[in-house]
């Protein structure tokens, strides 16, 4: 517990709105209603749901790893993976639920926490000292 309470901002918020988030996707993002009866999907289903699931996976596997010191491989930068992630995140969560027919409030409730998340996100990059990647022309010479 004192591991978790010495981390810096950033993961905490990548921690605590990733686990919500997590939880969230199994909460009815989709809902429709007949009368008393109601039907729904989670997050787990369709394209971009699936695919921000897994990244929310991964996100807290590798943020939970490099809280706890546990062994990762050196040349993946830490900062960068995790604000790719971040980012990612969120927008594939709007995508979601923008593209979705009878979306429900658990959809706008993970559209919210991948924000959080995005920002925890940026402050671990910010924290990390990395640098964006250039996109200008090298020399080959």
């Amino acid at each position: 517990m004192n591991k978790l309470n010495a981390l810096p901002l950033g993961r905490k918020l990548v921690l605590g709105a990733g686990v919500l988030l997590f939880i969230d996707t199994f909460l009815q993002w989709q809902q429709v209603s007949f009368g008393p009866i109601s039907a729904g999907r989670n997050a787990w289903h369709g394209f971009w749901g699936v695919l921000m699931c897994l990244m929310v996976i991964v996100l807290l596997l590798w943020t939970a790893a490099r809280a706890f010191d546990v062994a990762l491989p050196a040349q993946v930068p830490d900062g960068l993976l995790t604000l790719a992630l971040g980012v990612l995140i969120p927008l594939f969560a709007l995508l979601k639920a923008i593209t979705d027919d009878a979306v429900h409030w658990p959809a706008w409730v993970g559209v919210i926490l991948g924000a959080a998340v995005a920002y925890g996100a940026w402050l671990v990059f910010s924290a990390s000292g990395e640098k964006l990647p250039s996109m200008q022309a090298r020399d080959t010479a």
